[in-house]
């Protein structure tokens, strides 16, 4: 049986509507062990844990903030954060942003330059997902799935002693796993309702989005698959549960 868990989302959110990363709340408060604890920071609001906290399992929300960017003041901390834990093997999921932090981080300890780019074709929508290496957090998903995504930016190649196990048409790294550790990043949302992506996809269009870059508008109730987050989710607190060091 799976013992509870403390866990820490990292909420990199810019928008006040997403303040909180309400989505990954639920996920986190339907699928991990019963009686695990969650606690919600702000790296952009510069509210970063000490980097000595002990926690069982920490996930890096996504964020409107540039993969690329380096010199907001929150970034560099979040960094360290990030790399100590990485250091220490604490398991952790980072989604689109944090995806690309952890990333990032695992290139800086490399002493590399981070290979992150602009997409040459942003990924907005419904999108095909192509596992390409059995991994254990996409346990119980077939081997293509369909979910949410959303970004303009990317990991352009393997981070240093990770292997990538999955990719779209558009994105060879959609997700990607520390060798030997319970650290995952995937670039896709398994968090998104279909309401909350619909919207999301409307509010770009308003705002002048290219069409071609928006996948599958108005499909949602036909290709959200619940299952998408439940695995996911669901896989990784099992994962983090399991860790006995």
């Amino acid at each position: 049986m799976s013992r509870p868990l403390k866990i820490l989302i990292l909420d990199n959110t810019r928008e006040a509507s997403c303040f909180g990363s309400k989505n990954i709340v639920h996920w986190t408060l339907k699928m991990a062990p019963q009686g695990s604890e969650v606690l919600v920071r702000r790296p952009p609001d510069e509210d970063i844990p000490p980097q000595d906290i002990r926690v069982d399992a920490i996930i890096l929300s996504g964020s409107i903030t540039s993969c690329m960017e380096a010199n907001e003041s929150w970034i560099q901390p979040l960094d360290q954060f990030i790399t100590r834990h990485l250091t220490l093997g604490t398991p952790m999921l980072g989604i689109c942003y944090g995806h690309q932090a952890i990333a990032r981080c695992l290139f800086q300890m490399a002493g590399k330059a981070a290979p992150l780019r602009r997409a040459d074709h942003p990924e907005l929508g419904w999108q095909k997902i192509q596992i390409t290496q059995s991994n254990p957090l996409f346990e119980g998903l077939a081997n293509n799935f369909v979910t949410y995504e959303s970004h303009y930016e990317e990991v352009g190649e393997t981070p240093p002693g990770a292997e990538v196990f999955a990719k779209t048409e558009f994105c060879d790294t959609q997700a990607f796993q520390v060798h030997g550790k319970s650290i995952f990043g995937i670039q896709f949302h398994p968090e998104y309702s279909i309401d909350e992506a619909e919207e999301s996809l409307a509010n770009k269009l308003k705002k002048g989005e290219r069409k071609d870059w928006i996948l599958n508008l108005g499909k949602g109730s036909k290709l959200y698959d619940e299952n998408v987050g439940k695995a996911i989710f669901g896989n990784f607190f099992r994962i983090a549960s399991q860790r006995t060091d």
